[in-house]
């Protein structure tokens, strides 16, 4: 073990030996309000009393904390950011992100932008994953997006899989369950532990493809996109729900322009975001927050760079206080919407649009798969840090929030003394 890392391992043994002390002395004041348990303390035999589960929540809290003071600001950085593979194994690129850059999580494109098929194979998918895991300072979140029918990650490898409005045309929750069982356990085999699905948009026009939905009703949505997240996050691939605040009245896709929803908060409250608060008591792993403008709410920025619409309401209202990850910040409406603001080069758009973005609240930034542009929203983050534009509280509130999540999909195991 070299010198560093035996630094590393002392700070964090004298840290957890602290919050072991203040948990004897003190008792245990959480610090962050709703992060879930591991899986391990959620599946006890006997249900634990309300004493015993604040506990070992606050506990919990306490050893993410002392795990981050182990961690550098570079490092910090990184777990806030998602970066793009689309590769037939690893290469340069990669390695410079995740060895230089410290990015903490991945989302993988087996054709990203329609174009060939890379890794060919289900075994070069395994390995590519492998080799991203095995490079990286720490364990990574894995994702793709596995929908279903159109959106289809792994029909390359195991062959297409049925729609949700074909899951939901079956009137029976049950196969959306197993077809979400099946999919985890695809999922898993190839090395993700998080699929960017269901989808919690309520279906309500052409902005967003209805093949891609559950209902035109927030009670349908609720009622087939939570058993297919239960379906995946019972086995072990935390769900994200998506696209938040709902693109079903939208008048358009964000991928290709950015589109507008033009409901009264009235409707708002009632239709597109009531199927997310249906959900969430399913505890969904994280939601997406995507580049659409509602200016019932905030008529001046999209979604993912609004406080208004992520703090405000989505923690604030429906009280969410999980994983929040951005959709892509090269799409191409969130960059119009840039040049709009001054930013005529993509890259700077993009790079200031992430910082806008985790200033709003979002903790997770998609990052565009161009290596210029990864450089550039890095730099621009490391910047924003540093002059104190990001707080070090902002910083450690988001990647706190990261690691929950991983130490409850067992990717990491912090000591317990």
């Amino acid at each position: 073990m070299n010198v560093m890392a035996n630094r590393r391992q002392r700070l964090l043994r004298a840290a957890l030996g602290a919050c072991a002390l203040l948990v004897i002395l003190a008792g245990c004041g959480g610090t962050t309000a709703g992060t879930p348990v591991s899986r391990s303390t959620a599946t006890t035999s006997a249900a634990p009393s309300a004493t015993a589960i604040r506990v070992a929540t606050a506990t919990l809290d306490q050893r993410i904390d002392a795990y981050l003071d182990t961690l550098s600001t570079a490092q910090l950085i990184g777990q806030t950011l998602m970066l793009a593979v689309y590769a037939n194994s690893y290469n340069a690129n990669l390695d410079q992100a995740l060895t230089q850059w410290h990015v903490g999580s991945a989302i993988v494109f087996p054709n990203y932008n329609g174009g060939p098929l890379q890794p060919t194979t289900s075994a070069g998918m395994r390995q590519l994953i492998h080799d991203l895991q095995a490079h990286a300072d720490t364990p990574l979140l894995v994702a793709t997006d596995e929908e279903g029918g159109s959106v289809d990650r792994l029909a390359f490898y195991y062959g297409s899989t049925p729609s949700p409005q074909a899951l939901a045309a079956t009137g029976d929750p049950r196969q959306a369950y197993a077809q979400a069982q099946t999919d985890a356990q695809r999922l898993r085999a190839l090395g993700f532990n998080v699929d960017f699905a269901p989808l919690a948009d309520v279906s309500q026009g052409n902005g967003i493809d209805p093949s891609r939905t559950f209902g035109v009703t927030p009670g349908a949505v609720a009622t087939y996109a939570g058993a297919f997240l239960d379906g995946l996050q019972h086995n072990g691939v935390a769900g994200t729900l998506k696209h938040w605040p709902g693109l079903g009245a939208s008048s358009g896709n964000p991928d290709f322009t950015l589109p507008t929803v033009n409901h009264t908060q009235a409707q708002l409250n009632a239709i597109d975001f009531a199927s997310f608060r249906m959900l969430l008591a399913r505890q969904p792993g994280m939601i997406m927050v995507t580049h659409v403008i509602v200016p019932a709410y905030d008529a001046q920025a999209p979604a993912s760079l609004s406080p208004t619409l992520v703090q405000g309401v989505l923690r604030g209202q429906l009280g969410y206080q999980g994983v929040v990850v951005t959709d892509a910040m090269d799409a191409q409406g969130l960059i119009a919407y840039m040049r709009q603001q001054g930013y005529s080069d993509p890259a700077q758009g993009i790079a200031e649009a992430c910082v806008r973005a985790f200033l709003a609240g979002d903790d997770l930034i998609e990052a565009p798969i161009e290596q210029d542009r990864l450089a550039a929203v890095v730099a621009a983050m490391t910047q924003a840090v540093n002059t104190g534009r990001i707080s070090q509280a902002r910083l450690r509130e988001a990647a706190h929030r990261i690691v929950a999540l991983k130490v409850r999909q067992d990717l990491l195991t912090l000591p317990t003394s």
